[in-house]
């Protein structure tokens, strides 16, 4: 990746003419973009507007693809993500995150959130271990819920549960980003409303970037949103001046229903 300019002190995230290509298909088209820490930042838009591509280059997730392509430059702290002595793995500890579907390894709740201080040798002792757990589970808003039953399947916790295991997993690495893809497109009204209460307590703690199909949801949880649209970032900026006084007809239109 190139050197990147214009890059904004004071941001977590900041990304410079980011390109994705499947093959021969563009899918993401010069994206540029600042994040802030400790904040919750709503990406928005249409299916397939490349909202879910660009968050999955924040982490390298699309490494993962054979064809996929990423060029341009994205930053963490200043740190080139795609330079060659960037481990992936390390970054993934780094840069947490939190899938469409919760997916809580077939293993017990307590194994789940172990797994990525184990892999990535964060502790030196089981009651350290245990204490990384126990915190992880409280700051997912989990513990009290399971805190008698650590041995039992994760598998077998509700759905709005298993996703708050999922997150508790997330952040058991300390992660100093939290991506979040859809979390609560599986849930029902009850468990989402819980999810986006501990989406606003997180962000005491974690940068947090969040795709949702859900404009009310943006508007309840972020505090900036990015609008995309034909795999270019349309318009970005708070969330209350994106949905009160878009400057973009695109995004006024998007907004008010007449694309989508």
């Amino acid at each position: 990746m190139k050197e990147a300019s214009m890059i904004q002190t004071g941001q977590k995230i900041s990304a410079r003419n980011v390109q994705v290509c499947y093959g021969d298909s563009p899918a993401i088209r010069g994206v540029s973009v600042d994040i802030a820490p400790n904040t919750v930042t709503a990406f928005i838009g249409p299916s397939g507007c490349g909202k879910s591509t660009f968050l999955r280059c924040l982490n390298r997730m699309n490494d993962t693809i054979d064809i996929c392509r990423v060029s341009g430059d994205i930053r963490i702290d200043g740190e080139d993500i795609y330079d060659r002595r960037v481990d992936p793995v390390q970054l993934r500890a780094k840069v947490g995150m939190v899938f469409q579907k919760p997916n809580p390894f077939p293993k017990s709740i307590f194994d789940n959130v172990a797994y990525g201080p184990k892999i990535h040798g964060l502790t030196r002792s089981k009651a350290e271990l245990a204490g990384v757990v126990e915190n992880a589970l409280r700051k997912a808003a989990l513990w009290d819920e399971v805190k008698d039953r650590l041995g039992s399947a994760g598998t077998a916790l509700s759905g709005g549960q298993q996703q708050r295991l999922c997150i508790a997993r997330a952040i058991a690495t300390s992660p100093e980003v939290l991506l979040m893809d859809e979390p609560c497109s599986a849930l029902d009204p009850i468990a989402t409303a819980q999810i986006e209460e501990l989406i606003d307590d997180l962000r005491q703690n974690f940068c947090v970037v969040i795709v949702t199909h859900s404009m009310q949801q943006a508007a309840r949880i972020s505090q900036k949103t990015a609008f995309f649209h034909l795999g270019s970032l349309v318009e970005y900026g708070d969330t209350d001046q994106i949905f009160t006084a878009p400057h973009d007809p695109r995004t006024e239109s998007y907004i008010t229903g007449r694309i989508g």
